[in-house]
């Protein structure tokens, strides 16, 4: 199963890859461990690829003259001209850039997708970004699948910050975003944006199943697991 582990920086990509394949691997699973990354410093896991050993942007930077932020676009183009290899392994594990916005809207995030067999995406939503802010990042979600044309799971990552208050209003939301609707309508002009739009995730969101998980301590592995389990097989969605 090709996972394609997606979210913004700081959200814990490469954690929730170094983690969840070492459980997948306590759990009897061949696990591959693939790094798209060529800004990063350094991965937690051991790469079965690693993009870095044919370019970086801190090599670029120093090749072509370019700055941090031009060099990064140069990186995803080359990304984009890569052959990604098809390894073998019940679970094959792609860690993203940091930069996902860059990785999902230029050319180098579809060309990588199209490469893989049947491939399958976790989204990160960071939760120490605040109850009331699940639903844009929510929507993000769905952009960058819609980008990438592929079926993507979200999961909350971080729960291990949040107190009991805070976790049970996380999911009161994700169960039903509506009841954001009387602070969304204290918004003004873009009130008459927003309203519409918790209205459609007042369908889709409950439609999902999206674990609270710990990068960190593990908990809710059980659960992404068994989720991605139901969505290969025959009857299976994300629902």
């Amino acid at each position: 199963m090709n996972v394609v582990v997606l979210g913004p920086a700081g959200s814990g990509k490469s954690l929730l890859t170094c983690r969840f394949g070492g459980y997948l691997l306590k759990e009897d699973y061949s696990v591959k461990f693939l790094n798209l990354d060529p800004g990063c410093l350094d991965v937690p896991y051991h790469c079965d690829f690693d993009i870095r050993e044919r370019f970086t942007v801190e090599k670029i930077m120093a090749k072509e003259g370019l700055g941090p932020n031009g060099a990064v676009l140069r990186a995803m183009d080359m990304l984009s001209e890569t052959k990604i290899p098809q390894l073998d392994g019940d679970f094959v594990l792609f860690d993203t850039p940091g930069q996902l916005e860059v990785f999902a809207f230029r050319s180098s995030g579809p060309k990588i997708i199209d490469q893989l067999s049947d491939p399958i995406g976790i989204f990160i939503i960071d939760a120490t970004i605040g109850a009331n802010d699940l639903p844009s990042a929510y929507l993000y979600s769905l952009a960058i699948s819609y980008r990438l044309g592929i079926d993507t799971l979200r999961v909350v990552n971080k729960v291990d910050l949040l107190n009991k208050q805070e976790r049970e209003r996380v999911s009161k939301i994700l169960h039903n975003p509506k009841i954001l609707e009387k602070k969304v309508k204290t918004m003004g002009v873009l009130a008459d944006i927003y309203l519409p739009m918790l209205k459609i995730l007042g369908k889709v969101i409950p439609a999902q199943r999206i674990p609270l998980i710990s990068a960190k301590t593990e908990e809710g592995f059980g659960e992404l697991l068994t989720i991605l389990h139901e969505v290969k097989c025959v009857c299976g969605d994300l629902t």
